[in-house]
């Protein structure tokens, strides 16, 4: 039997619900249900042991150069080149923020879309290292991706990711999409900047996305819970220096518990759109996403936390691999879809 995420929420945890209505969507405030199968399966457990292996140690022996830098992130945006293989159309956009439209031909008559921004630490990362996980996206939802080439630190340190993501999303906007056609959705440093589009655009009473979609988001730049986590957990994947390298270099001099770089020190609302959020088990920030799912139910926001056992930070990306992703992916193209039939 596949195993399941840790879910509060009101839909069941089967990973094979249809979309629910606008009444039906999660709040927050229901019990936590728990499935079988919390051991991981057997590629999921492989694949941890592997990375803890090969890749977690090499993160953490990074030198903080340019030229480190500069490898990571051509590495990253190879990678996602070649992950995707299902057939899909892309191209780039030329907009007051660049960025990679992904999905099938027929996808692109749609007048609704995914609006998606990726992670990579505010320092690397790209539409292209992304490209496989928005493919796959487009594909469980059949509406396009875009995902915004915001600027990248430390060359563009914050606010610039900020502006961008902004930027990007009202230029959505003028070429015609509504507010209520839009899902947001954001992985890891990604998941930050789309936790802070809505805050900004609740402060400003401005038309809100019809859902927000957060993948292992990195709300809490304060390494206090972080580095108590990595001392007894260590995350098999993101490293915990790595994650203070891009911090550094993300928003020097700015206090980390700023809510203008640490969202979830924002006061939500219950005017908020709902949220899907997914957090894998063993991952360093997990105990952050768990904070701001406990916020989101104490100030009423509708939403669904996903706890994935044994999982690492953003597993997702490896959907083609591990049964689990595939299952965490699923369940984002059924929270898309009832998102944007209400």
């Amino acid at each position: 039997m596949l195993p399941h995420a840790t879910r509060t929420g009101s839909v069941p945890v089967d990973g094979r619900r249809s979309a629910a209505p606008e009444a039906d969507r999660p709040s927050g405030r229901t019990p936590t249900l728990t499935g079988p199968g919390e051991q991981g399966t057997l590629r999921s457990r492989g694949l941890a042991g592997g990375l803890r292996m090969f890749v977690r140690p090499a993160l953490d022996k990074m030198p903080a150069t340019d030229v480190s830098l500069g490898r990571l992130r051509a590495l990253t945006s190879g990678a996602g080149r070649a992950a995707a293989l299902e057939t899909t159309n892309d191209w780039s956009s030329d907009g007051p923020v660049p960025g990679l439209w992904v999905g099938r031909k027929r996808f692109f008559h749609s007048d609704k879309v995914i609006f998606h921004i990726h992670g990579g630490g505010f320092t690397f990362g790209s539409p292209w290292s992304h490209k496989a996980l928005a493919s796959r996206m487009a594909s469980e939802t059949g509406v396009p991706v875009f995902l915004p080439d915001y600027r990248l630190a430390p060359e563009h340190p914050h606010p610039a990711a900020t502006e961008d993501t902004l930027a990007g999303w009202e230029w959505l906007l003028s070429m015609g999409f509504r507010a209520q056609d839009i899902v947001v959705a954001g992985d890891s440093a990604g998941g930050n900047l789309a936790l802070q589009l809505v805050a900004a655009l609740g402060a400003k009473q401005a038309a809100m996305p019809a859902g927000v979609v957060l993948l292992s988001p990195w709300v809490d730049l304060d390494f206090t819970d972080m580095t108590a986590r990595d001392r007894t957990r260590k995350d098999p994947f993101l490293a915990l220096g790595l994650a203070e390298l891009c911090r550094r270099q993300y928003a020097p001099g700015v206090d980390p518990d700023d809510p203008a770089i640490s969202p979830i020190n924002h006061v939500p609302s219950p005017d908020w759109p709902p949220f899907l959020i997914q957090c894998g088990g063993e991952e360093i920030f997990c105990g952050g996403i768990e904070k701001l799912a406990e916020r989101f139910a104490e100030h009423g926001v509708r939403h669904e936390f996903q706890l994935w056992p044994h999982q690492f930070h953003v597993f997702q990306v490896f959907h083609p691999l591990v049964p689990e992703a595939k299952l965490a992916v699923r369940d984002i193209g059924s929270f898309v879809r009832g998102c944007l039939r209400s």
